[in-house]
């Protein structure tokens, strides 16, 4: 079994920034079911010009969470 490198993916860093636009705009109307950490993270990533792959997966995953 091959191991899959999460910090690697086909998007550039504008599409990452596009997808996590769109993300944060539907979280922030859900704003107070996310916990304090998810909170804090997503105030921190909301006004960033560069995304991570890891931070692009991780609010994913909390954008399926809600």
């Amino acid at each position: 079994m091959s191991y899959h490198d999460l910090s690697e993916s086909t998007l550039t860093n504008d599409e990452r920034v596009l997808e996590k636009d769109k993300i944060c705009s539907r979280l922030m109307l859900g704003y107070f079911e996310l916990s304090d950490i998810e909170r804090n993270f997503i105030r921190q990533i909301d006004t960033a010009n560069i995304v991570s792959v890891k931070q692009l997966f991780w609010l994913r995953d909390i954008n399926n969470k809600y």
